[in-house]
């Protein structure tokens, strides 16, 4: 575990999906400094971006402010942990040591104010998703990202771009209705016997939830989209945990 302020909570942010002139800017980046004021750990849960690529020369403005407020928030003691969500390539390379901490694809564990809490981005739930789940593969795949590395800069935005308006249209089969059943089957496969809860992004609601087979321990808490919720999972030191609305 790294070490943080001296006191505050732990936060755990959901897919904020900003994306380039977004008018949500600089609300996010105030909610970044109160965050700041109140938090020991933040973990953002993924999909920060409409979509991020781990690569200096392909930061665009919009993710160079919030990439230097991070890093501020990490110079005032606050620790600041990344997962790596289904927008997001490569970005540990790129920014732990900087923005964040640690970043990972691979799920993290918290452990605060007495709980075990284990996290995931959550785009590997929902198992009947197969075509999502090969498309994850390839792409994230080191031929696909040597290649990618290869093309000269002007290429490489294009494809960017271009991927960013597939991914907004993709899947839209999966994405009518949150997949109660397959969330719940997947966090008795990821909590053990000592943690006492999942917390997932992804999906863009909010939802306390018992693993399947009921009985299973722990809870599985589900965050929102931040931008459409304004609403964020805070644990405090008693080990409290619930979700909050963010201040405004």
């Amino acid at each position: 575990m790294n070490g943080g302020a001296e006191s505050g909570d732990l936060v755990f942010v959901g897919d904020v999906h900003l994306g380039q002139d977004d008018p949500w800017l600089p609300s996010f980046l105030e909610f970044l400094d109160r965050l700041g004021r109140t938090s020991r750990r933040i973990v953002f849960m993924g999909d920060l971006f409409d979509l991020w690529i781990g690569r200096p020369e392909l930061e665009q403005p919009h993710q160079t402010a919030v990439v230097a407020r991070l890093a501020e928030l990490r110079r005032r003691g606050v620790v600041v942990r990344y997962l790596e969500g289904n927008r997001d390539f490569h970005i540990g390379r790129c920014y732990a040591g900087s923005a964040f901490d640690d970043a990972t694809d691979q799920g993290i564990l918290e452990e605060f104010g007495g709980r075990r809490v284990v996290a995931i981005h959550g785009d590997l739930a929902n198992r009947r998703d197969r075509r999502y789940r090969r498309w994850r593969r390839v792409s994230r795949s080191g031929p696909a990202w040597l290649l990618f590395n290869l093309l000269p800069r002007r290429r490489r935005l294009r494809l960017a771009c271009g991927l960013e308006r597939r991914l907004r249209r993709s899947n839209a089969e999966y994405k009518g209705a949150f997949p109660e059943a397959e969330v719940r089957a997947y966090a008795a496969t990821l909590l053990g016997s000592r943690d006492d809860a999942l917390v997932l992004g992804h999906f863009h609601v909010e939802r306390d939830l018992a693993p399947a087979p009921t009985g299973a321990r722990g809870r599985v808490l589900v965050l929102p989209e931040w931008k459409a919720s304004r609403r964020h999972l805070r644990i405090d030191p008693a080990g409290d945990m619930a979700f909050v609305d963010s201040p405004r």
